[in-house]
């Protein structure tokens, strides 16, 4: 299928050399830089974040500082343009006995999530430079474009490139950033579509890389503008990941009750011929359905309902591999109202889950029911969380290490689903000063295992679990927020957030020793999260 496709491209390029070129005078070539500077700082306790992530011990605490810039530098030539973002984070001060500046990243101390080095006296780093994207943007069809036959323009990005043109609520099926191709047609003015081919994982000479497998991705969407306030955008994606995956922070593919399918990098390095790894097991899901916007007057509804299926593979406890079936949706709408300068908009959402007594991994498999993103980008959430999802400090979120359960990654809460109603109100005293309100609530669809062990793997099944499950009420947040734009480009951000935890929170803790017991029930009682976070950003 793909070599069909090579053909095809080949052929229509062929054909658009053939057309007579037309030059007309070249346009000068233009540069510009333009990025964000943020320093963050935030306080919090019980935030389960990294390393402590025990919600049910309430002695964690932290004050910290952090920087990051995004700069993207810009090259254009008429419609073609060139791009490559950098992107620098940093953790204030030294984050141990390491010296920042002390050779190569391996040697640079502890960093906080989502930083790659620390600041300490002298604050020389090396080898701390991200490559966030690097592509070429140009277009593929339409007047003065590579296939200029084709009347209809396109815009094709080509290289590693934010994810765009497929959701309205980022996170469900595809954000953050992705290495690939995305063709973007202007069919009629009120007719577009966006098609989207992801390298998730790329099978090299396999004496570099013996063990990985061809990984990819597939979207197409078509927004359609029905009249002036009411867009529908039709979708269809495509996940395959043969033998797992084993990039960035397992993206789309994370460890959930007990299970992980990721084993598929190389466990050995040796020079620069990587050793064999672990065999991970083979997931493909098919995604359908759509978004909605609907603007009349002052209200505005945007509706998404999203249909998953599929198989994984499964190790099958004492020995074995279980084909199991993914059958799961995604229900997700947002509805608002403004007059002036108050905005009010409430959310719902809900995934299904899976009994707590349901495990894939037994002989029968059973079905999936918990949703996957292709790429949640971390993404998941946004505006509308600051502790399940981080937000004026985007980095520093709840449970945040632990995939399968944290919201940022994980639309539902390990295999259990997740049922969420929030309301936000924006209120502008000034152009310049904005108060925001939130508060939302969630459940899990089913109830949880609360006598289970949260680890890398998710929660892992206890040995006698309730029947059924528990607890459902994950709990409640509540945040104040104020934003200062006290001057132009700049933004003074203000947060304070509580997360009153709920009892399907609840949890042993993994030291046998240590464990609990709350209401004759082994179990250690969940504690409430608190965070305050302030942010200062440059924009240019």
């Amino acid at each position: 299928m793909r070599r069909s496709a090579v053909v095809v491209f080949a052929v229509l390029v062929t054909l658009g050399m053939l057309a007579p070129p037309s030059f007309a005078q070249a346009p000068a070539p233009k540069v510009t830089i333009n990025g964000l500077v943020d320093f963050a700082t935030t306080w919090y306790k019980n935030l389960s974040y990294q390393a402590q992530q025990d919600v049910t011990n309430n002695k964690e605490k932290n004050w910290y500082s952090r920087e990051r810039g995004v700069f993207t530098l810009t090259g254009e030539v008429g419609k073609v343009k060139g791009v490559w973002a950098v992107e620098l984070d940093f953790t204030s001060g030294a984050g141990n006995f390491n010296a920042s500046n002390n050779g190569s990243l391996g040697v640079v101390g502890v960093a906080a999530n989502g930083t790659s080095a620390n600041f300490d006296l002298d604050t020389d780093i090396q080898g701390a430079v991200e490559t966030k994207w690097l592509y070429v943007e140009t277009p593929v069809t339409g007047p003065g474009s590579l296939m200029s036959f084709i009347p209809v323009p396109t815009i094709g990005r080509f290289g590693a490139q934010p994810a765009r043109g497929h959701e309205y609520k980022p996170g469900i099926i595809f954000a953050g950033d992705h290495s690939g191709v995305s063709l973007q047609t202007t069919w009629a003015p009120n007719v577009r579509s966006t098609v989207t081919f992801v390298q998730i994982g790329e099978a090299l000479d396999r004496f570099v890389a013996s063990n990985q497998k061809d990984n990819i991705a597939f979207l197409a969407s078509l927004e359609f503008d029905v009249f002036k306030g009411l867009t529908i955008k039709p979708t269809y994606a495509y996940g395959a990941w043969d033998g797992g995956n084993c990039g960035t922070s397992n993206l789309g593919t994370p460890a959930w009750g007990g299970y992980t399918p990721n084993a598929n990098g190389p466990a050995v390095v040796t020079g620069s011929v990587a050793g064999a790894g672990g065999v991970g097991r083979d997931i493909t899901r098919h995604y359908f359905g759509g978004d909605v916007r609907w603007a009349m007057g002052p209200f505005t509804l945007q509706p998404t309902l999203l249909f998953m299926v599929g198989e994984q593979e499964v190790n099958r406890r004492g020995g074995g591999v279980n084909d199991v079936d993914i059958r799961s949706f995604h229900f997700d709408t947002v509805a608002g109202f403004r007059t002036g300068p108050l905005l009010v908009e409430v959310r719902g959402f809900w995934n299904p889950g899976m009994e707590a007594n349901h495990d894939p991994q037994n002989g029968g498999g059973g079905t999936i029911r918990r949703w996957d993103a292709i790429n949640s980008g971390f993404n998941f959430l946004s505006g509308w969380s600051e502790i399940w999802k981080s937000g004026t400090d985007y980095n520093a979120g709840f449970l945040v290490g632990r995939a399968g359960v944290t919201a940022r990654e994980s639309v539902g809460y390990d295999k259990y689903g997740r049922i969420f109603l929030g309301v936000a109100a924006d209120y502008a005293l000034t152009p310049a000063l904005t108060l925001t309100g939130l508060a939302n609530v969630s459940w899990t669809d089913t109830e949880v295992d609360t006598k289970g062990v949260l680890g890398a793997t998710g929660i892992v099944p206890s040995t006698t679990p309730h029947t059924g499950g528990k607890e459902r009420y994950l709990g409640s947040e509540w945040i104040a927020r104020m934003t200062y734009r006290f001057a132009p480009n700049v933004a003074f951000e203000f947060t304070q957030a509580v997360l009153v935890t709920g009892d399907a929170l609840n949890i042993q803790r993994a030291a046998a020793a240590d464990r609990c017991v709350t209401d004759g029930v082994s179990t250690c009682q969940s504690r409430n999260v608190w965070k305050t976070s302030a942010r200062m950003r440059v924009t240019f």
